[in-house]
């Protein structure tokens, strides 16, 4: 707690992430160490109706905004060290694949040339990992029709010819809202799963040293 810290929007306007300077020029790009982009997208809701998962962003933004970039455990103030940005939100419209996918591409392109971003798979064949924490495995190979439901987007990463699926790591899956296929195409395409159960186990030390 900060009490000279005032952030700038909290009731209103547009919040931003840890309250960092918002970027609106493609230009602000290369002066950053790193950029925080949001992705408003669930693509097909699976459960028959709304969903407001196209909300996290906002919500993550929202939350951030009473916090700091200083960790007590180290003693330290990230942003002592990092200049970050926030480049807003990815232009989304659900249902529509094309438009959503091109809108990511464009956007990820941007912060990869300002070289604001470490590693994209179509860039660094083969060298970019995904540490996946959720309480889903999200790999089925298909739900319904839909192959870019929201239940499906790591089977598309498994079968990304730039990526390198033994490098996708899937933390704290727990719950019945898993199916036996997504284990099986874990274990068939070499992802790495973490069981929630397992951290409880073994600890949060050694289960981020096997991630």
């Amino acid at each position: 707690y900060d009490p000279a810290f005032l952030p700038n929007n909290i009731y209103s306007g547009v919040p931003s992430w840890l309250n960092l300077p918002v970027l609106e020029k493609e230009s602000e790009l290369s002066s950053m160490d790193a950029v925080v982009t949001g992705v408003p997208w669930e693509g097909g809701c699976t459960i028959g109706g709304y969903s407001s998962c196209t909300e996290g962003p906002k919500a993550i933004r929202s939350v951030s905004i009473r916090y700091t970039g200083y960790l007590p455990d180290f003693d330290l103030d990230a942003f002592d060290y990092l200049k970050v940005g926030d480049f807003g939100d990815v232009a989304c419209r659900n249902g529509d694949y094309p438009l959503t996918f091109e809108a990511i591409r464009e956007r990820i392109g941007q912060i990869e040339d300002a070289h604001a971003l470490s590693e994209i798979a179509k860039r660094h064949p083969k060298r970019v990992g995904v540490l996946h924490i959720d309480a889903h495995l999200d790999n089925y190979s298909i739900f319904g029709d839909d192959e870019y439901s929201r239940c499906s987007p790591f089977y598309q990463l498994y079968n990304d010819p730039n990526m390198d699926s033994t490098k996708i790591v899937h933390i704290g899956i727990r719950g019945p809202r898993n199916h036996k296929e997504e284990f099986a195409n874990a274990k068939k395409y070499g992802a790495t799963v973490i069981l929630a159960r397992e951290i409880k186990e073994n600890g949060w030390k050694e289960s981020l040293r096997k991630a």
